[in-house]
């Protein structure tokens, strides 16, 4: 029996992690189905990000590189990767997705400090508004480190802490 979890799974767990962002759902002139399917659109970057992000930052026990991409009825592109995640897999990647979400408006935020002088941002935007998102991000960041640190150094299935086996490189007769 082939084994499998749909991108629909961590895009959700995504979603109820900025339910309460409306300006993310809610777009000016479209419906509820066309911003669905935009907010879904989006998502679905911030998965495969995710996905790039995993790999190049630990060793998984499985290949998260290993999904089938598909196109739903609407034209959006969707996917499936070819083995179950485990719920703790699942939470890692909304958790990254979440900090690729931040990242969009990090990078923003730099250039609009960059386009100004600071006398013109205390007039746009003051600077404690800026420190409280930039410490949010910060923190968004960290828990997403610790998370990948924390999966990269279990089993994924049991979730028992992994192992070294010394005897690979060192002789273990003192020989």
């Amino acid at each position: 029996m082939l084994m499998s979890t749909s991108f629909t799974v961590p895009i959700q767990a995504f979603f109820r992690r900025v339910e309460n962002d409306k300006s993310f759902f809610n777009y000016y002139n479209i419906d509820v189905t066309e911003a669905m399917a935009l907010a879904s659109e989006r998502a679905y970057g911030y998965l495969i990000e995710s996905i790039s992000q995993i790999v190049m930052n630990c060793s998984p026990d499985v290949d998260f590189t290993n999904y089938t991409v598909s196109t739903d009825t609407n034209g959006n592109d969707t996917g499936t990767f070819n083995f179950d995640l485990t719920n703790n897999e699942i939470n890692l990647l909304a958790q990254l997705m979440y900090e690729r979400y931040f990242n969009r408006d990090f990078v923003k935020l730099r250039a609009f400090r960059l386009q100004f002088s600071p006398s013109d941002l205390n007039v746009f935007s003051p600077a404690n508004e800026r420190r409280t998102f930039i410490d949010m991000y910060n923190k968004v960041k960290s828990e997403s480190q610790s998370m990948l640190d924390n999966y990269a150094s279990r089993d994924r299935l049991t979730n028992k802490l992994k192992s070294i086996d010394y005897s690979k490189y060192f002789d273990v007769n003192g020989d």
